[in-house]
């Protein structure tokens, strides 16, 4: 079946629901949507999406033409749907086994209250676009607080990783040697501010963890615009953004 991903590459969600495409071998059509330029907010794009957002899925069939919005939807989609399902089941069982998606949808609950809501790019490309006398005034004010917000949770995650460490494989959040959705979507979202120069060394675990799911090919793949946007974030704005927000004291 035709199938359209409406995305962007600097969207941790989009990333997210493109890696898994690619991971379960399913091919799409990629349509980049300018989200900060406005596409969202186009009378096509509502069309697609009514609530504005990317991504966004298109699957077309015989029958009928699926609409889906929402990243966690559209990777659930997938792995129901993919032709391999045991790679998908690897990723998100569904039905097939109940107890180990309960615990995928826990962290996938918990990680937007603790991880997605300290969000901080876009104050990030905020501080990287504006004129020099406002950057530390952005850090300060949007920055700082949302770095605060954020610690919490990463000292979950650690604890909780370092309970499911094995020497064999990189730690995940199951304790499996193969990560899930869970896995993904908060990989994506932190490694967005890890390449634009973060360190997470305070968290060594989630550090470590980060590192295993950014070796994947297909999480490299997806990667290469806003490792792009990173190392340029980096090259300028080092005296700005306080990089060592995350890091061990004195390291």
């Amino acid at each position: 079946m035709p199938m359209t991903l409406y995305a962007h590459r600097l969207s941790q969600p989009s990333r997210a629901v493109e890696i898994l495409a690619r991971e379960l071998g399913i091919e799409y059509t990629f349509h980049e949507v300018d989200f900060a330029g406005g596409d969202t907010r186009t009378e096509w794009f509502g069309a697609i999406n009514p609530f504005q957002t990317v991504p966004a899925l298109v699957v077309e069939s015989d029958s009928d033409t699926l609409h889906l919005a929402e990243s966690q939807a559209i990777m659930m989609t997938l792995c129901r749907t993919a032709a391999d399902q045991d790679t998908a089941q690897r990723w998100y069982p569904g039905e097939q086994d109940i107890p180990r998606s309960a615990r995928i949808d826990q962290w996938l609950a918990w990680y937007q209250g603790n991880v997605r809501r300290f969000d901080m790019f876009h104050h990030i490309m905020n501080l990287h676009l504006t004129l020099p006398m406002l950057k530390r005034e952005i850090q300060a004010m949007l920055l700082q607080p949302l770095q605060e917000g954020l610690k919490p949770g990463l000292a979950t995650l650690e604890a909780h990783l370092a309970a499911q460490h094995s020497a064999d494989h990189s730690p995940t959040l199951l304790g499996n040697e193969h990560p899930t959705m869970a896995d993904l979507v908060m990989g994506c979202e932190l490694y967005q501010i890890r390449a634009a120069g973060y360190r997470f060394d305070a968290w060594p675990q989630v550090d470590a963890w980060l590192a295993g799911m950014a070796m994947r090919a297909h999480f490299q793949a997806v990667s290469e615009e806003i490792n792009a946007l990173g190392h340029e974030i980096r090259a300028q704005e080092s005296d700005y953004l306080q990089l060592d927000a995350f890091a061990r004291p004195g390291g």
